[in-house]
């Protein structure tokens, strides 16, 4: 199933997004049709939505949005997570043990845990 988002011409913050394309549009109530001229916006898979939106979908057959175009996110994030940032553990360097009393003897690394830290892929 295809989403059509749509944006409020006269403002930034309110966004329509509505299963179906045209048809759902002229589906919609008449009051949120009429709350102003909606500029459209390239479709999308409702399948990659984010889950409340997903689920304001499904359940109402349209969802009303009032974020700022720049913080509006709608696509739920693909693929594993990235640590930005430092790509080592700046106590162990990614060894998982850290000096203790002066060098003499090593303990594991109280901020990775042991673990080392993930390393950023390059050009992240």
């Amino acid at each position: 199933m295809r989403a059509q988002p749509s944006r409020l011409s006269t403002g930034k913050e309110l966004h329509l997004l509505c299963a179906g394309g045209v048809d759902a549009f002229e589906a919609l109530p008449i009051a949120i049709r009429n709350l102003g001229p909606w500029t459209g916006s390239k479709e999308g898979e409702v399948d990659r939505l984010r889950l409340p939106y997903r689920a304001m979908l499904t359940e109402q057959g349209f969802t009303i949005v009032y974020a700022n175009i720049s913080k509006l996110s709608l696509e739920a994030p693909t693929g594993p997570p990235v640590l930005r940032g430092q790509a080592e553990c700046p106590g162990c360097k990614c060894s998982g043990e850290v000096e203790q009393h002066g060098g003499l003897r090593k303990k594991t690394c109280w901020r990775c845990a042991g673990r080392g830290w993930i390393k950023a892929p390059v050009g992240q």
